[in-house]
């Protein structure tokens, strides 16, 4: 399935690492089943924002980025995603996990309270995304360019003249471009759409 998928699209983006971390090995193999410009583009785990605060999120940050980093120049963006009850923008943690997980992130913030300049601040200085999510029950980011990439989750049902409008909006010269549409049934006839008409920068899924 995963040689199939890498003919046709170009990246994914995985949900189940948000629960658990690949065995060893697992990653190298998968990085051999896919061509050269083939990204994956894994959530990461959970415990790193959705814990207590007695977790250690950081050590761990530094033990998932270790790991991940055995997908070598398969690897895209690593998912971090803050939960929506994160009210309080923390940016002593922000800082000290992407600086533990020393891998390109793109970071989703659930609470618009996240939106303000001092996380910009930190997102540019590490390098971070800040991801445009478009969901009905979470607050869309505006677009800061804070990294050389950008990352959209499109999680609604589009009209086509929605998609197009995306399409026009997607053209902006800003370096790769991973765009992931919400799993289901026309999700992938969305994403070749999207990137067939698009460029080669584009990620579509």
């Amino acid at each position: 399935m995963l040689g199939f998928y890498a003919e046709r699209l170009n990246a994914v983006e995985l949900n189940g690492t948000f629960y658990r971390t690949p065995p060893p090995g697992a990653l190298t193999k998968w990085a051999a089943e896919t061509p050269p410009g083939f990204r994956f583009c894994f959530k990461a785990a959970r415990g790193l924002t959705y814990s207590a605060a007695a977790f250690p999120k950081v050590a761990v940050a530094g033990q998932v980025g270790q790991r991940l980093a055995e997908m070598g120049e398969r690897l895209g963006p690593v998912l971090l995603q803050w939960p929506p009850t994160a009210r309080n923008p923390d940016t002593g943690l922000l800082d000290a996990l992407l600086e533990a997980l020393a891998l390109p992130v793109a970071v989703e913030f659930r609470n618009q309270a996240w939106f303000a300049a001092e996380v910009y601040t930190v997102l540019a200085r590490r390098g971070a995304a800040l991801v445009v999510t478009d969901e009905e029950k979470w607050p869309m980011a505006p677009v800061e360019p804070t990294a050389g990439f950008a990352y959209y989750r499109l999680r609604r049902v589009y009209t086509d003249a929605e998609l197009d409008r995306w399409h026009e909006r997607l053209q902006a010269p800003e370096g790769d471009v991973y765009v992931f549409f919400k799993h289901e049934p026309e999700a992938p006839a969305r994403a070749r759409n999207l990137l067939t008409t698009g460029t080669d920068r584009r990620h579509p899924v």
